[in-house]
């Protein structure tokens, strides 16, 4: 089955989660000098830059959401300001809450962030096990949504939603009822999962799942260790391996095969493991073969270990790492792109410009966008648009080797070529949060009225001296 086909089966799919869950809270700003009271760095908040997204097995529903599934959710929440966020999270994501609560506070895990980095990062959780009142809410909501479902995914963070005697009934219920069960483990669980249909767990939680001392995973070792771990639990296991790919132990006839990962570049691997199973467990239940639901899990973990933080992945986004356009964007695409983001609560960026001769003057207000927002997308002026407005002189490198330039960059989500001489028909499809531009433009920019229209703002970055491309190429001029 191609993947064009297998994602168009996803829109009929319901996929059953339960598990822990959290509030993931990256609170960023500036850091960049040490405090004079101690040896220790001091990070200047910036609130614009606060995001919250959905963690644990909140991320993994909201993955099955935004790769076009139905995502029911049973978790525990608190009656309190982040359960507040977190619920609204969960309507932006489209993923159908069953919440339960047993008195604890919403769990939430917050991140500080300087220039783009993690300095620390601050756990609020209360992780004693649910008790026969709360396992009985959770049972009587699992068998609510249990038949009209396609597959269940248990999400165990050993935070206190899962016992023994709670897993072992999800298990034997749902297959009473016909349906295959995912279970994504923690190690010191590991008497919880017998009979499931599919472990996944990452290398550190399979040696732990085994008992073993932490060691790399050499290949006799991965063999051995996937083998055991099949003939433990008596179930399929897709084990991950980071930067080695992933491998899969068939229960079925015995066999394994392993794929190599195809991340581009790896960013951040916060909630990658959620990624991973949410795309397995959806080709599964949309009827995919083995093999066929691995390489699109791996393609899908490909594409989010890209981005910052906690992070989902679409079906546009699996089908253009198909396809090998990547993130290059017709102008069709743009609206339902954003549209998309948005509904994930995503906050997209726009920048416009030619980007002629990359330089670091280019590199500083790239950055300086995408540090504004979630995502962003830059306007690229084509080719034919640079001479209408430069002169046939220019550009000195092509649309297509600009645009791939660009989107070598880690600060660079999407790009869009455009043949306008401005920028408003781009940005109107996008109806960006924030719209940058610098600072020889002004906050008076030809922009600015349509990005204040539809509700966004502008920021103003300024220029590093003696960065441009015509001052670059004056220098060259010059030594000739």
């Amino acid at each position: 089955m191609d993947a064009t086909e297998l994602l168009s089966r996803f829109a009929a799919q319901t996929v059953l989660v339960l598990g822990d869950v959290f509030l993931d809270e990256f609170l960023s700003g500036d850091c960049s000098r040490l405090s004079p009271e101690a040896p220790v760095p001091v990070l200047k908040m910036d609130d614009q830059k606060t995001r919250r997204v959905l963690g644990g097995a909140a991320n993994t529903a909201a993955n099955v959401a935004s790769l076009g599934a139905k995502a029911i959710l049973i978790g525990i929440d608190g009656d309190d300001w982040h359960g507040i966020r977190f619920r609204e999270l969960m309507e932006k994501s489209g993923v159908r809450f069953e919440s339960v609560r047993d008195g604890r506070p919403t769990m939430r895990k917050t991140r500080l962030v300087g220039q783009g980095q993690q300095l620390l990062r601050l756990d609020y959780e209360e992780t004693t096990a649910v008790d026969a009142a709360a396992a009985a809410a959770i049972l009587f909501a699992f068998r609510k949504h249990i038949h009209a479902s396609n597959m269940v995914l248990l999400s165990d963070y050993a935070k206190g939603f899962f016992t023994e005697a709670l897993t072992q009934t999800l298990i034997a219920e749902s297959h009473a009822a016909g349906k295959e069960v995912l279970v994504d483990p923690r190690p010191q669980h590991a008497s919880y999962y017998m009979g499931c249909d599919y472990l996944t767990p990452n290398w550190k939680e399979a040696q732990g799942l085994l008992g073993q001392i932490e060691s790399d995973p050499g290949e006799s070792l991965i063999l051995e260790n996937g083998a055991a771990l099949r003939a433990t639990f008596k179930s399929h296991v897709l084990l991950t391996l980071g930067a080695r790919g992933i491998s899969f132990f068939d229960r079925g006839n015995g066999n394994h095969f392993n794929l190599p990962t195809q991340a581009r570049e790896v960013f951040d691997v916060s909630g990658a493991g959620d990624t991973v199973v949410a795309a397995f467990a959806l080709a599964r239940a949309a009827g995919a073969g083995l093999e066929d639901s691995v390489r699109l899990a791996n393609k899908a973990a490909g594409v989010v270990v890209g981005k910052f933080g906690t992070a989902t992945v679409t079906r546009e986004e699996l089908l253009d790492s198909e396809s090998g356009e990547s993130r290059l964007l017709a102008r069709a695409r743009l609206s339902a792109l954003a549209e998309s983001l948005k509904a994930q609560g995503k906050r997209i960026v726009t920048l416009n410009g030619s980007f002629d001769l990359l330089h670091a003057g280019h590199l500083h207000i790239l950055e300086e966008a995408r540090a504004q927002g979630d995502v962003l997308i830059v306007g690229l002026n084509s080719d034919a648009s640079i001479r209408a407005y430069k002169g046939t002189h220019r550009p000195i490198i092509p649309e297509s080797q600009r645009a791939r330039m660009l989107l070598a960059l880690r600060a660079v989500d999407y790009v869009h070529i455009f043949d306008e001489t401005e920028p408003m028909p781009f940005l109107a499809e996008i109806k960006p949060h924030v719209h940058v531009n610098g600072s020889e433009y002004g906050a008076d920019c030809i922009e600015a009225p349509l990005i204040k229209a539809h509700g966004g703002r502008m920021h103003i970055t300024g220029k590093i001296p003696g960065l441009s491309t015509s001052e670059i190429l004056d220098r060259v001029r010059s030594l000739q």
